[in-house]
C-alpha cells in the first residue's frame, strides 16, 4: 500500500509537469523514470530517537534490569522520480521533475529482570518522507552510438513530513508526533544511458543531495499515565538533563512544544535529508 501510494504521487506529479511541457515540440522532449534505494543522514531524527530509548535503558538498568539494545538508525529508504527534459542543444538539457522518498524503522530496547519482574520494552517507530520538486540542468557526453554519459545539478523544493510514535518501558505517557515543513536543497548526480531500442534507453544513475530542512510544525498526541491531550506547535531538539540527576547525563529529544522552552539546551529541530541514492530506470525519447 505504501509503495503504491508513492508511485501514484510521483505519477500524478509527472502528469502535471507533462502538462507544463505540452506546448513544446515533441522532438525536444524526453522523460526519465527511475527508482532505487536512498541513504539519508536525517541527523536530529536519529539523535532524538536514541535519546528517548537511552532514558529508559539507563533508568531501568539502574534498578537492576538487563538491557538488550535493538536501536537502529533511520537511514535507508526508497526513492522514486519522474523528470521531464527539454533539449537546449546536443549537449545540454533542462529538466523539471518530481520525486518521492520515504525512510522508516522501528527501534527498541528490551529490559529483563532476575527478580521476577516481567520483561518490558521502550519502542520508537519513525517515518520521514519528502516530495521534492526539482529544476536541474543535464550535460550529455556522447561516448558511442548507443552509450551516453551525463552529469547534472540543480535545486530541489522539499515538501517534508516527519512522524514518530513512542511507548515507554514503564509508567509514563506514550507520544505520537506529526510535523511538516518546506525547504530548499541542492542536487547533483551522474549516470549512463544505454540505448535499448529507437526511443528507449536504460538509465543508471548515482545522485547526491544536500538539504537540511528546519521550521517543522505539527501536533503531539499524548496519553498513557495521564488523560490524553494534544499539543500544537513547533518541533524542537532538546538536550534533557537526566532524571534522577545523579546520572550526570543529557539525552537528546525531539519534542513538539506549543511555546519554545526556556534555556540554551533547546533549538528548532532540523531534518537532514542530505544523502546518496542509486537508481535505475528508463528514458523515453519523443
Amino acid at each position: 500500500m505504501i509503495r503504491n501510494n508513492a508511485v501514484r504521487r510521483v505519477l500524478l506529479g509527472g502528469l502535471i509537469l507533462l502538462g507544463a511541457f505540452s506546448r513544446i515540440r515533441a522532438a525536444d522532449l524526453s522523460i526519465i523514470v527511475t527508482a532505487g534505494p536512498k541513504y539519508s543522514l536525517l541527523g536530529d531524527i536519529n539523535k532524538g530517537k536514541n535519546g528517548y530509548l537511552d532514558i529508559w535503558a539507563d533508568l531501568l538498568r539502574s534498578s537492576g534490569g538487563a538491557v538488550i539494545d535493538n536501536k537502529r538508525p533511520v537511514h535507508l529508504g526508497l526513492s522514486y522520480s519522474v523528470d521531464f527534459f527539454l533539449a537546449l542543444d546536443t549537449a545540454y538539457s533542462v529538466g523539471l521533475g518530481v520525486g518521492y522518498v520515504r525512510a522508516r524503522n522501528r527501534s527498541e530496547v528490551l529490559i529483563s529482570f532476575t527478580d521476577g519482574r516481567p520483561e518490558t520494552s521502550a519502542v520508537v517507530e519513525t517515518s520521514v518522507e519528502s516530495v521534492p520538486i526539482r529544476l536541474n540542468i543535464l550535460r550529455h557526453f556522447h561516448l558511442t552510438r548507443s552509450l551516453n554519459a551525463f552529469v547534472k545539478g540543480g535545486l530541489e523544493l522539499h515538501n517534508a513530513k516527519f512522524q514518530s510514535s513512542s511507548w515507554p518501558a514503564g509508567p509514563g505517557d506514550s507520544h505520537r508526533q506529526k510535523a511538516h515543513s518546506i525547504g530548499i536543497g541542492l542536487l547533483y548526480g551522474a549516470g549512463l544511458e544505454i540505448k535499448a531500442v529507437r526511443h528507449v534507453a536504460l538509465v543508471f544513475e548515482a545522485q547526491g543531495n544536500y538539504a537540511k530542512i528546519g521550521g517543522f510544525s505539527g501536533t503531539r498526541d499524548s496519553g498513557g499515565s495521564s488523560l490524553p491531550y494534544e499539543v500544537k506547535g513547533d518541533l524542537y531538539f532538546e538536550d534533557m538533563t537526566s532524571i534522577p540527576p545523579d546520572f550526570e547525563k543529557t539525552y537528546p529529544l525531539l519534542v513538539i512544544y506549543e511555546n519554545k522552552p526556556a534555556g540554551d539546551r533547546v533549538r528548532p529541530a532540523r531534518v537532514d535529508l542530505s544523502g546518496f541514492s542509486l537508481s535505475v530506470g528508463l528514458k523515453i525519447f519523443f
